[in-house]
């Protein structure tokens, strides 16, 4: 499924940023005043400690190792020692951090849950610890994970108990309002990411929609929110269609990851939501093109942006004949709809014509440029031709002559606004309308026909 496509990259960061920021200490914790000595326990620090001095060293030695695997062993075996030891925080800030750096995405948040649930941990260290498991949750899971759903739906309450206590959080006096500006929306976008990934896995398309609209509206150049957005769209019931496609386009335009695989996707849903007939699908491929030139410019469909769907086109061949040919006729965006509706569409005998110039050199495709009308005074109208037949099955066709009348069916197979004029295929001429073989009756002149539809 396309959705794939992008992999774990939606709602989080590349690897670069990712090791970027487990290798920081705690930007909330800084902006507090409150980060303790890298590797020294509280009870280092000046409290009375009610660990043994041997406890002190199995944890210091512990701490010190480089290995990231060594580390785990060590506290492995000092956690079996000294289970209820007071330097349990450190313990588990260690652990999440020497997962991270063998890339153990999984344990990584578990040891951040642990964490979040002992009382000792402050404000400020709480605040990123709900950060640093929120930016790890699309590297822990993906659509393949056994234990998915309740991922998801820990992943989301934990990202959204991060946005309370960001608000609940006061600015420490030594930030500047800038800095503190660029904080709360790097972790406020991070926490929109994570619950919109998460509801994304739970099928949870609305909550999808209105999480990555948050995140998007704080930072529109996010092209893997676009994507999913996009997807959960129409993934909605009813789709918001537009929208989706709207955000897909964006999405593109932002140089995502496999954006040709993209754009072929949205070009098939685009397909499919208009339902054109065969042969059409060059009028989609504008219509994508369009699409992608216009969102370059904005994040939002400009006010009355819209993409007509099966249903609008229907609606138009329910218009009568000669109402479909002054929208042809008109262009603009008039012409541009109706031509979706009619393309390749098969017409009954419902125009009149008038020869202006026929090409007749070879009976099994005799081509015939007209004036088309639905009244003979349609007809008498015109100065030159308009319509070009193409008759490739009644060679006695041939047999028309300039200023020749008569009636017609076939297939619309092209159109220009500018100049008007169109392309009819598989024509059909009403054989009462063709001129007698030599030494025989006159065929009787085609009179006022009334208007039909489609």
């Amino acid at each position: 499924m396309m959705i794939r496509v992008l992999s774990r990259q939606f709602g989080s960061m590349n690897n670069k940023t990712m090791a970027g920021l487990l290798m920081s200490l705690g930007l909330a914790l800084a902006f507090s005043g409150i980060c303790p000595a890298a590797g020294v326990p509280a009870a280092a620090q000046g409290s009375q400690p009610k660990a043994t001095r041997a406890e002190y060293d199995a944890y210091q030695t512990a701490a010190a190792e480089k290995n990231p695997q060594q580390k785990i062993k060590l506290f492995d075996d000092f956690m079996a020692k000294y289970p209820n030891t007071e330097y349990l925080a450190f313990v588990y800030n260690e652990y999440w951090q020497a997962y991270a750096a063998l890339k153990q995405w999984t344990k990584v948040i578990e040891y951040l849950d642990k964490l979040l649930v002992l009382r000792e941990v402050n404000s400020g260290a709480r605040l990123e610890y709900y950060y640093r498991r929120a930016a790890t949750f699309d590297y822990a899971y993906n659509a393949k994970s056994p234990d998915l759903a309740p991922a998801a739906t820990k992943a989301r309450e934990s990202a959204l108990e991060g946005l309370k206590a960001l608000n609940a959080f006061e600015k420490p006096q030594q930030a500047t309002e800038e800095q503190w500006g660029t904080f709360k929306k790097q972790y406020t976008i991070q926490f929109y990411n994570t619950a919109a990934s998460a509801s994304y896995y739970l099928k949870d398309y609305s909550a999808v929609v209105e999480n990555y609209g948050k995140a998007l509206a704080l930072d529109p150049n996010q092209p893997g929110d676009d994507y999913r957005m996009g997807v959960a769209d129409l993934a909605l019931s009813p789709p918001r269609a537009v929208a989706g496609f709207w955000a897909l386009a964006r999405a593109i335009d932002l140089k995502i990851p496999d954006a040709d695989k993209i754009t072929k996707f949205l070009r098939d849903k685009v397909s499919e939501y208009q339902g054109l007939a065969p042969g059409c699908e060059g009028l989609v491929d504008a219509q994508v093109q369009d699409l992608l030139t216009q969102a370059q410019s904005t994040s939002e469909p400009p006010t009355g942006f819209t993409i007509p769907s099966a249903t609008d086109l229907a609606k138009v061949r329910e218009t009568e004949i000669p109402g479909l040919i002054a929208q042809l006729r008109a262009g603009g965006d008039k012409g541009k709809l109706a031509w979706l509706a009619v393309c390749n569409g098969d017409f009954p005998e419902a125009f009149l014509a008038k020869t202006y110039e026929i090409n007749a050199a070879n009976t099994a495709a005799i081509e015939v440029k007209v004036a088309i009308g639905t009244t003979e005074e349609d007809l008498n109208a015109s100065t030159g031709p308009d319509t070009t037949l193409k008759i490739t099955a009644q060679p006695e066709a041939a047999r028309l002559s300039k200023d020749d009348t008569f009636r017609f069916a076939g297939k619309m197979t092209g159109y220009s606004a500018s100049p008007f004029q169109l392309t009819f295929d598989n024509v059909k001429i009403n054989p009462e309308d063709i001129p007698a073989e030599k030494g025989k009756a006159a065929p009787k002149k085609p009179g006022k026909k009334p208007a039909a539809k489609l």
